[in-house]
Formats: structure tokens, sequence, C-alpha cells
């Protein structure tokens, strides 16, 4: 019976995935919106026809993730639970595959162990707790490693197709994520060496279901990752920090990982394969062109890694596991509770904006934004949805689900555009002048009304201007 009793099958599944879904929900909601989920709440709302026409100018890539999102939220909501709540579940499902995968390799223990080691990294729980795909694709890739050992322990039709979808779903979760094909047919090679035929037609099947999205994002590039610095050695250097979120969690797994790797049995090198094969591969592709190295593309390395900690670990005795897996949990608490801070996430606090506005608004306030910014605007229209007092867009011509962008149309800045009510101006920067911001209208605002307030909050700075003829 041993590995056949249930709970030799249950427990590495269930503990991992239940601790997952512990941390996930912890402090979910304590955190504002990143830049990003703003995108992500902003898109969500729009109809199936807005979200392909967006997906025709930017973000095509995630366009399946928006879609998913779309439909979730008309049934959930949009609380900031609810936007978080899938990447939640799908960080869960992560966990307990991580431990089914290692159980399936290595037995019960190593899959219970890796599992552990999965959840207790902080950046897993920061992502977890984040309205963007990239749990999802921890999830996926796990599943394609899951399917592909089923596929070559016992190859079939059945089997293949279902790690073909699998990949499907690897590309459809995150474009970068399919990096880890590179280790899987290193995989087949080694394991199974007359399966490569079967193999490359799963794949060659799955990249062409996949050729849409392939489409529209290598025309986007360009406005995709404009923001990501060049690869440097630096940047490597600094890379297992940026990974995990805690150079103490990242210099313990690593020191565990290689110390599994001296064991040349092939699900050890098949977990190395899958850890650091994508790492390579996006190095090699990021020095000779566009950078794509960003931690948070290849979280789901960080499964495969989890797996070879544990396999290290489990060499020792029971007591010995107990203590480093205890030493883990106390060298990552203070990184665990970092990424539940409030202003963790990258981009502008609109959570303390919209509450200083709640606060200090009147009827027939307007406020104005910075040009061109992609998440103030819908920043601030999420955290004062249900406030039926906020003050009037000023300067918005079109919505950006009309403009097919994630930036809305404006109308140029004109004195006559403020109106004769109170003007708060919203900046994606701390600024001692936000007028710097807006030439445009400086000098209206600075001969016509007088500054009655400013409020520096995370990368933001808002300013509240009155009438020269009428009291603050």
């Amino acid at each position: 019976m041993g590995e056949r009793a249930w709970p030799g099958r249950i427990v590495p599944v269930a503990v991992p995935g239940l601790g997952m879904l512990a941390l996930g929900l912890a402090g979910a909601t304590r955190s504002m919106l990143s830049w990003d989920e703003i995108a992500t709440v902003d898109v969500a709302r729009r109809s199936v026809p807005q979200i392909w026409r967006l997906m025709q100018h930017i973000d095509g890539v995630f366009g399946p993730y928006y879609l998913l999102m779309h439909f979730w939220t008309g049934i959930a909501g949009r609380g900031v639970l609810e936007v978080r709540l899938p990447s939640i579940v799908a960080m869960a499902g992560a966990a307990a595959l991580t431990g089914e995968l290692g159980r399936r390799l290595f037995g019960t223990v190593a899959g219970l162990v890796g599992g552990l080691v999965f959840c207790a990294v902080p950046n897993i729980s920061r992502y977890a707790a984040e309205a963007r795909p990239y749990a999802m694709a921890c999830l996926v890739s796990v599943v394609s490693l899951i399917l592909l050992h089923r596929a070559l322990s016992r190859p079939g039709k059945a089997r293949w197709l279902a790690y073909g979808a699998a990949v499907v779903g690897l590309g459809l979760s995150h474009v970068i994520a399919l990096t880890a094909l590179g280790a899987h047919g290193a995989v087949v090679l080694m394991c199974r060496r007359r399966a490569i035929g079967a193999w490359g037609v799963s794949v060659a099947v799955a990249l062409v279901v996949l050729g849409p999205i392939f489409w529209l994002g290598s025309g986007q590039r360009g406005a995709q990752l404009h923001w990501v610095p060049p690869m440097t050695v630096e940047a490597v250097r600094n890379f297992p920090v940026k990974l995990t979120g805690s150079a103490e969690v990242a210099w313990l797994l690593i020191g565990l990982a290689v110390t599994a790797g001296w064991r040349a049995r092939r699900h050890v090198l098949a977990m190395a394969f899958a850890a650091v094969v994508p790492l390579g591969v996006i190095l090699v592709v990021s020095a000779h062109g566009p950078s794509f190295w960003v931690n948070r593309y290849l979280l789901f390395v960080l499964a495969p890694t989890a797996i070879l900690a544990a396999v290290a670990l489990c060499r020792a005795g029971t007591a010995r596991v107990v203590v480093v897996l205890l030493l883990l949990a106390a060298v990552a608490y203070p990184a665990q509770w970092t990424v539940r801070g409030r202003t963790v996430k990258n981009g502008t606090d609109d959570r303390s904006v919209a509450r200083i506005i709640r606060a200090g608004q009147q009827p027939g306030d307007g406020i104005i934004y910075r040009p061109g910014s992609r998440t103030l605007r819908p920043g601030v229209d999420y955290y004062l949805r249900d406030d039926p007092g906020r003050p009037r867009d000023l300067l918005l011509r079109r919505d950006a689900a009309d403009e097919a962008s994630l930036v809305a149309g404006e109308w140029p800045g004109t004195a006559d555009r403020l109106g004769a009510g109170r003007v708060w101006l919203l900046v994606g920067a701390r600024e001692e002048d936000p007028l710097a911001h807006r030439g445009d209208l400086a000098a209206v605002l600075r001969t016509r009304y007088v500054r009655a307030g400013v409020w520096q909050v995370k990368r933001g700075t808002l300013a509240l201007f009155v009438p020269r003829t009428v009291g603050p």
C-alpha cells in the first residue's frame, strides 16, 4: 500500500494547497492595487469587443487573461478581494501540484516538503495576491510538467493531447512561460528519446493554436517592454533576490537546489532543467534584443526549484528536515510581512489619493491628471467608483475603452475647460510643484487660482486649486 494509501497521495497535495490558500488570503486586501492591477480592473469592465480592439494595439498577450477577468468580475464583482481571488486560487493550485509533482518523482515526503518550500517563498505570496496572470502561469507550468511526466511514463495519444493542451494554456497564461518548452525538450531527450517526435507534434500543434497571440505580441514589443532596463551583469546578480523577494530565502534555496543537483538521477536533472533552462533562454534573448529579464515573468521556475530543495532536504533525517523548514519560515517571515505592506505594490497610491479627495471634495469640484497616464485616471475612478459626489473629469474627451487604448482621450488643456469650481490635480510623481506636469494649464492655475493644499503619496502628488474669487 505505502504510496498508494490515500494519506500518502493526499497529504503532499492538500497541505501545501491549503497552506498557500491561507497565505494568499492573509492580508489580501491590505495592499493598494498596483499599476498593472489598475489596468486589469479597467480592462475587465469593458465589453468583449472593446477588449478585442484593445488587443490589436497593446497588451495582446494579456488578452486571454483580460477576457477571463471580464467574465469573472461580471459574476463576482470588482472589489479588491474579488479581482485578486483568481490569482490566489491559482497559486494555491500551483502549490498543491508542486507537492503532487514532487510526490510522483521523489515520494510522499519530498512532495510535501517541496510544496511547503514553494509556499514559503515571499514573492509567491505577493503575486498570489496580484490581479495579473503570473500565478496562473505558475499553475499551468506545473500542470504541464505533470502531464509531460505522465506522457513519458506511458505514452499514448490521449496523454500527448493533454500535454499539448497544457502547452496552449501555458502560452495563454503568459507567453514568456513558453520558455519552459526548452526544458521540456531536454527532459524528453534524456528520459525517452524515441518520444521526441510525439512531443514535437504536440508542441507544434499548440504553437499553431497560439499563433494569433504571437502575432499580436510581436508587433507590440516596443510598447509592452519599453520600461524594462537593458540586461546587465548587475541585473543577473540581483535576480535571485528579485525573484524570491528575500536574499536569505534566495540563497538558502539555491544552496539546497545545488546540493540536490549533485545526484545525477534523471528526475533530479529534469527538475534542474525546468528551473534553469527558462532563465538561460531569457538571458540569451535579452542580451541580444529587448530585455524580458523581469522577475515576475519567471516566477514559474520556483516550483521545480522548491522540489530540488526538497530532494536535498529529504536526504537528512526527519528532525533535520523540520529544522530547515523552520529556519526557512523564520528567514522568510520578514519578507512575507513586507509583501503585504499597504504600499508595496508598484505604482501610485491611488487608494490614498481617493481617500484624500473623498474627505475634502465639494459639489462642483473637478479633477485633471498628468497627460498620457495609463493608470492615474482609472485608479482614482476605481477607488471612487461608488461615490456619486466624486469630482468631474474636466478634460475627458473619450474613455480609454472607446480609444482602444489604456489612455483616455483628453480635450486640450484650456481655461474654459476648468469651469468655475475647484480643481484637483493629480500627477504620478512626488513633486513640490505638480504644475510642472501640466504646462498647458500652469499659467491659468497660477493666476486665477490659489493652491489650497498639496498632498504627497507614494509615486504621486495631489494638489487642490481654488478660484481666487472663492474661499477655500
